[in-house]
């Protein structure tokens, strides 16, 4: 790590922090809107590939359509397959490779902006391309690790419900009723089954709130400490480790906002698909436009934010743990003695003489 730990002093202002939660929303949205064109500006490079790469992507479909044949079955369809994999593998690819660029630009942009530094959306992006070879290693291993975990979970979910599934089975039979087809189970055991299902889908987002706020800070690392793939990780850990409070209130206010989003788009989104094949298509079908061109819009919005308020956690963290940014009173210099100038032997000193 560049930067040496000291004590903090937070009787001396930081911009860096510290931060409750809602001064971190706070923070982050005033400083979205103070340089929206920078933010906003770095996000919408990445809805503009998405977009284009969308485009290639249908009109690839429709040429491999023309091409091979419109049957929906058969080898026209496994061919529009085969012929389809390698772009989309590609395409794949250059997305997965951006997300990480606009990750680290919106970082290095949020840290300019707390250092009162001028920075443009090109340069943003160029030092985080600069990185992308790291960003992409990080993201990878993260993958990994994620997917490890989420085996783990399933596997002991699993074990869960099958204990506690035989025990139930045994107490069934233990009290006498016979297993028989058509023989439904007591209300008891609906609503028990119900509960367990509830639980278990309430333990998955804690689940995936804890993973997300453990690796969270691993890009930010990389990018401000220069640290490499697996550091980074290990560093993001440490920092978060009994200090996730506002991670978890980040997260938790963008799972609600997905949410939102979803609850008011998908209905209409459903009844304008279902409208479009009748007779008013053009309308529905713009319409259906305009709500996909909304959703954009405000997953992007989605995406500014969280790229802000990380590194708003990050930099909090760090100062409540290290005294990042705080501002050491130099340490006090004792006034020097005062001299003493001999007396000449033939000065009279004007001391009465000892008779």
């Amino acid at each position: 790590m560049n930067d040496d730990a000291i004590v903090p002093d937070f009787s001396q202002p930081n911009v860096y922090g510290p931060i409750t939660a809602g001064q971190m929303f706070e923070r982050t949205f005033q400083l979205l809107r103070e340089n929206f064109k920078l933010f906003f500006g770095i996000v919408l490079v990445l809805v503009g590939v998405e977009i284009v790469l969308g485009g290639i992507m249908a009109g690839v479909l429709g040429g491999s359509a023309f091409l091979l044949g419109g049957s929906a079955v058969g080898p026209a369809s496994l061919g529009r397959v085969l012929f389809l994999m390698p772009v989309v593998f590609v395409a794949g690819i250059l997305l997965f490779i951006l997300i990480q660029i606009i990750q680290g630009a919106l970082f290095i942009a949020t840290r300019a902006k707390l250092a009162d530094t001028r920075i443009a959306v090109g340069d943003a992006c160029k030092l985080a391309a600069d990185k992308a070879g790291r960003l992409m290693g990080i993201s990878l291993l993260i993958v990994l690790r994620v997917i490890g975990y989420v085996l783990l979970f399933v596997l002991a979910f699993g074990i869960l419900a099958g204990v506690i599934g035989a025990f139930g089975g045994l107490m069934h039979v233990a009290a006498g009723n016979p297993f028989s087809r058509g023989h439904l189970p007591s209300a008891g055991v609906i609503a028990f089954v119900l509960l367990f299902l509830v639980a278990g889908l309430f333990a998955y987002l804690l689940f995936w709130l804890w993973l997300a706020s453990r690796y969270a800070l691993s890009i930010p690392a990389a990018l401000a400490e220069d640290l490499p793939v697996t550091e980074s990780i290990r560093r993001s850990i440490h920092l978060g480790h009994g200090s996730r409070g506002r991670l978890y209130a980040l997260f938790l206010a963008i799972v609600v906002a997905d949410l939102a989003i979803a609850a008011v788009t998908v209905p209409f989104q459903l009844i304008l698909g279902h409208g479009a094949y009748g007779h008013h298509g053009i309308a529905f079908g713009a319409i259906a436009l305009l709500l996909a061109g909304f959703r954009i819009v405000t997953s992007a919005f989605i995406v500014a934010i969280m790229g802000i308020a990380t590194a708003l956690c990050y930099y909090d963290l760090r100062v409540r743990k290290e005294g990042f940014g705080v501002v050491v009173p130099p340490p006090a210099v004792p006034n020097p003695p005062a001299e003493i100038w001999p007396v000449p032997p033939d000065t009279p000193t004007g001391d009465v003489p000892i008779s």
